[in-house]
């Protein structure tokens, strides 16, 4: 920003609009630095680019004849990886729009609640444009969904029997419960204005409560394809229960169950923040008229608070879910942590340093003109120290800990000392108050006079809000990534193998992940942009759509 002399602000239209794009240049070079190196440098010497179907090939000797694929293997016209790569754009696009509501749903709690409280206007206007949004949305979520079922039913029958099987009530609970969601949501955006505050509130309490609970019922098999319940599986005689219920109890309420749902929770609410940041700066940028740019505004700072706030609690309970596997798959455990699909945890908190040092940025830059009139520059400078120590907790956290051998421990592995565990604890512990001091002072030191600014909105702090919205979704399926290709080449750990051994690899292939990974963000991304601009409800037209 430009400063006149002894520090004092300059008139508004002395300021330059633009803010310091070498701090959006910064994060840039850095992103794609770091891809080149993981790319070019660590994933080939850490042997990421050797498919766990070969690493794992004793163990696949030994699944038992009866879960081997009976049926001939479909092929799908891309590869060894066609099959994985058809399952893999499906869920993981269904990932992003699932999460639309299971972390929307409590942004929109929380807007009518502040709605109720407070009585102001903007509470409500984003509250009916996240419900409508949502409504609109649901079916491709849904079709996503179901079109990953057709592939799992087509592509590997042999698991789709067993699973549907183990898990047929849960899934009934899931698929009622697509019913009971739609129903709160649409119901809540249609009578918005129509009920009264009780009913309001049930409704929007019943939309997130639903969606929790469908999510448990999705997360029983997905936890239990990686810790199953037993080490084979038994069937018994026809009827409602096709095993001992006790039986069905540790398939469903298995060892990585909660914390996988807890962490799904966090990153889905995260993730909406940010990308409603990320729309928001799209809208700030299409409006013209000063009461939509205001607004537009402060939609985005609200945003990223939402989005770093879950962002921070994630950490947590990753170490929790990471723990759980150690502790009852410590071979997958060894895959992504010690072994060749370690570089996909690097890229996740990778990923997840720079949208914190992203997120500095952002306020940095958001928040320069208001420091500087009321003179804080103490704040001013703790905002820059937390991108730079943050910057520096990144550098840690991405240091592989070893090169030169498939395994940490193998014979000839070139261990590096600044990749220890112990220190990227401590760099994770750093982000994670960089993350919550923000949070603190924009909140508590900033909030009574946040509220004279909105509107005067660089183009630094635009760029910065747009990246974390990207960011913020591409780790959300890099995470669905890391999970899967976990307990490759396995579809029920060490029961049910992947069909057709060497001549089907998985998991999908480094540099083929990344390209669908970019396909992925920029189609969701085109379909939330052009959803959001029919159901945002602007300051001059409330009523229309």
């Amino acid at each position: 920003m430009i400063m006149q002399a002894r520090g004092t602000p300059p008139a508004s239209g002395e300021y330059d609009t633009r803010g310091d794009l070498r701090k959006i240049a910064g994060i840039l070079v850095a992103l794609a630095l770091f891809i080149v190196v993981l790319y070019g440098y660590i994933i080939p010497l850490q042997g990421g680019l050797i498919s766990s179907t070969a690493i794992r090939a004793g163990d696949l000797a030994g699944a038992q004849p009866r879960f081997q694929e009976q049926m001939p293997i479909q092929e799908v016209d891309l590869g060894a990886s066609g099959r994985s790569i058809f399952i893999a754009f499906v869920m993981l696009t269904h990932i992003l729009f699932a999460n639309l509501h299971l972390g929307g749903a409590w942004v929109l709690l929380s807007l009518v609640i502040l709605y109720l409280v407070s009585r102001e206007e903007r509470y409500s206007r984003l509250g009916k444009s996240v419900a409508l949004f949502n409504v609109i949305l649901f079916s491709a979520g849904a079709t996503f969904a179901a079109t990953g079922v057709l592939f799992f039913i087509a592509l590997y029958p042999a698991f789709a029997t067993q699973a549907f099987h183990i898990y047929w009530w849960p899934l009934l609970v899931e698929a009622i419960l697509f019913g009971v969601e739609i129903f709160f949501v649409y119901t809540l955006w249609f009578t918005w204005a129509r009920v009264g505050a009780a009913w309001h509130v049930l409704l929007a309490i019943g939309y997130p409560v639903s969606i929790f609970f469908q999510t448990l019922a999705i997360d029983t098999l997905v936890s239990g394809m990686l810790t199953p319940g037993a080490k084979t599986i038994t069937w018994g005689a026809p009827g409602l229960l096709g095993m001992p219920w006790t039986e069905y109890l540790l398939w469903w309420f298995n060892a990585t169950l909660w914390p996988l749902q807890f962490h799904r929770v966090a990153a889905a609410t995260s993730f909406f923040g940010f990308l409603l940041a990320f729309l928001a700066m799209l809208h700030f940028h299409d409006r013209t008229d000063p009461p939509s740019r205001r607004y537009w505004d402060w939609v985005g700072s609200f945003g990223i608070l939402w989005g770093l706030a879950s962002l921070i609690v994630q950490p947590l309970l990753g170490l929790w879910y990471m723990y759980s596997i150690f502790t009852h798959q410590n071979q997958a455990f060894t895959n992504i942590m010690t072994g060749p699909r370690a570089w996909e945890m690097l890229m996740m908190v990778g990923l997840l340093s720079l949208l914190i040092v992203t997120v500095s940025v952002y306020f940095i830059e958001r928040r320069e003109r208001l420091l500087v009139r009321l003179e804080r520059h103490g704040i001013r400078n703790l905002f820059r120290a937390f991108a730079v120590v943050a910057g520096a907790a990144g550098l840690v956290l991405v240091q592989p800990a070893w090169l030169g051998g498939i395994m940490q421990f193998d014979p000839g592995a070139w261990s590096n000392p600044l990749g220890l565990m112990y220190y990227k604890h401590i760099a994770l512990l750093v982000l994670i108050t960089i993350g919550a001091a923000i949070i603190g002072i924009d909140l508590l030191v900033l909030r009574g006079r946040r509220d004279e600014e909105w509107g005067n909105l660089s183009r630094a702090s635009r760029m910065a809000a747009l990246i974390a919205g990207v960011l913020g979704s591409w780790i959300v399926i890099v995470m669905g990534y890391v999970r899967e290709s976990a307990r490759s080449p396995w579809l029920f750990y060490k029961i049910v193998p992947v069909p057709g051994g060497q001549t089907y690899p998985t998991p999908v292939p480094a540099y083929q992940i990344f390209a669908l990974w970019l396909i992925i963000l920029t189609l969701v991304f085109a379909v939330f942009w052009f959803t959001s601009r029919v159901t945002s409800y602007h300051p001059e037209r409330e009523e229309e759509v």
